[in-house]
């Protein structure tokens, strides 16, 4: 009778037949080929070597999938352990645009950009090349186990994020468009798209860009929840005028007002943070600031 079994001894898959005869053995070589090429579990328990000192052994390794290339987008799994195989840090599944490699150190950028969609790979490296710690044993020898989920070609990225930037410019619009009806506002936008509403006239001076102003302000969403408050901190915010330290319409509104003036900014989301997730702020997300100018440097 024919029995057959998969030997992975050493991390080298084989298939091993008993009572196959030599017309049996051409029959079933053909799947053991197939078998073998959907997976190939490496081969070696020793680690490889690039030019910049980067160390790796691919646990799994599929040749013929796709491989990303520098500016795609990688879904990764990341776990970080040092030499005593302690966890020092672990990601869940996340998604990171590829950058160059240095060319003069190892990095996890070169260790990435050999791996292909469904790869598993250890990458080892002193811990002062992971930028993710900040180790006190900066040659100590760290290695970093990374499962590359899946690989989005930046053309097509591109692709989906301009479509998402449409629907949800559309959607805000629709959501800030109700809200000023709802609230009875009928003040016109700044040609950028700032709504900027004065509720209280201040008599101080006006602030001067490149010079230091002072503000106390609320911030929250369109239904009404609060996401940061001056107030809470007991200080006013400092920042220096024109230098972008804050988002733009926020620049644009204080550039507006003179000491002692109050007033509430409607600031959509192209004179915020866009697409981006940022903190507790969703990305298309209008922003509403109360704010009060105390201090302008002259």
């Amino acid at each position: 009778m024919l029995q057959s079994y998969a030997d992975f001894g050493n991390n080298c898959p084989k298939i091993v037949y008993f009572g196959a005869n030599n017309r049996t053995m051409k029959q079933l070589s053909l799947i053991a080929f197939i078998l073998i090429s959907i997976v190939f579990v490496s081969c070696s328990n020793e680690f490889g070597t690039t030019p910049t000192g980067l160390e790796y052994k691919f646990i799994i390794s599929n040749s013929s999938a796709t491989q990303p290339s520098v500016n795609d987008i990688v879904a990764i799994r990341m776990t970080c352990r040092n030499s005593d195989g302690t966890v020092i840090d672990e990601t869940p599944l996340f998604k990171k645009q590829l950058n160059n490699a240095p060319a003069e150190r190892p990095s996890i950028e070169e260790g990435l950009l050999m791996m292909h969609k469904g790869d598993s790979a250890d990458f080892r490296m002193e811990a002062r090349f992971y930028n993710r710690i900040q180790s006190p044993m900066s040659d100590s020898l760290i290695t970093v186990s990374v499962k590359m989920v899946d690989v989005i070609p930046f053309e097509e990225f591109e692709r989906d994020r301009e479509a998402a930037r449409i629907a949800g410019e559309r959607e805000e619009d629709q959501l800030i468009n109700d809200y000023l009806q709802k609230n009875k506002i009928d003040v016109e936008p700044t040609l950028s798209g700032l709504y900027f509403i004065e509720t209280e006239k201040g008599t101080g001076p006006a602030p001067i860009p490149g010079k230091m102003v002072a503000i106390h302000y609320e911030g929250y969403f369109l239904d009404g929840r609060v996401f940061d408050s001056s107030y809470d901190r007991r200080e006013p915010l400092k920042f220096k005028l024109g230098s972008m330290q804050v988002i733009q319409g926020l620049e644009e509104g204080v550039a507006r007002m003179r000491r002692g003036s109050r007033a509430t900014l409607i600031i959509p989301s192209a004179l915020a943070y866009g697409d981006q997730q940022v903190g507790p702020i969703p990305p298309f997300e209008t922003l509403i600031f109360e704010v009060w100018l105390v201090g302008t440097e002259e």
